[in-house]
C-alpha cells in the first residue's frame, strides 16, 4: 500500500519568514505554484497559499512591502513520509486543508497536496491497464476456430 512518501512532490519552494508580500508573490508566479512553505532559521515554520494572499493581504490591502509573516498559516500541520495516505487525508480533513508539508526530524522533504491524491486515484490499475491492451488487438484465432482445432 502506498504511503506519503510515494505520493509527495519533493521539490518545494520555500520562502524566509523575512520576505515581503511582492517577492512571496512573484516567487509563486513564476514558479507556477499555489503555496510556500515559510523557514525560519532553516525550520519550516508556517505555509502561505493564494488563499492567505486573497483573505489576509488583498482583502485588507496590505502593502506590498508587509512582510510574508504578517499573512503565514500557523502553527504548521505536517505529517511524517511513512505515514499512510488515510492518515494524511484524515488529517487534511480535519483541518480543511489542501496542502500538508511533509517533515522528518524538523527538516522539510516533501509536499502532499488535493492534488496528488486525485491525480493517483485517477490512475488506472494493473488489471484496467492489462483489460484495456486486450482490447486494443483482436485475438489470433476466431472464437469459431478454437473448436475445430
Amino acid at each position: 500500500m502506498p504511503s506519503v512518501k510515494d505520493l509527495m512532490k519533493k521539490d518545494v519552494v520555500t520562502i524566509d519568514l523575512h520576505k515581503t508580500l511582492l517577492h512571496a508573490a512573484m516567487l509563486m508566479s513564476e514558479k507556477r505554484i499555489g503555496c510556500l512553505v515559510i523557514m525560519e532559521d532553516d525550520v519550516p515554520s508556517g505555509i502561505v497559499t493564494e488563499r492567505d494572499f486573497i483573505r489576509r493581504a488583498l482583502a485588507k490591502k496590505l502593502p506590498l512591502d508587509v512582510k510574508i509573516s504578517e499573512i503565514v498559516s500557523k502553527p504548521l500541520i505536517t505529517i511524517d513520509p511513512k505515514s499512510s495516505l488515510k492518515d494524511a487525508a484524515r488529517l487534511m480533513l480535519k483541518n480543511k486543508i489542501r496542502r500538508l508539508p511533509v517533515i522528518t526530524e524538523e527538516k522539510l522533504v516533501g509536499i502532499i497536496t488535493v492534488s496528488d491524491f486525485a491525480q493517483h486515484l485517477s490512475k488506472k490499475t494493473i488489471t484496467e491497464q492489462i483489460l484495456d491492451a486486450l482490447t486494443r488487438y483482436p485475438p489470433y484465432l476466431e472464437e469459431s476456430e478454437w473448436v475445430s482445432q
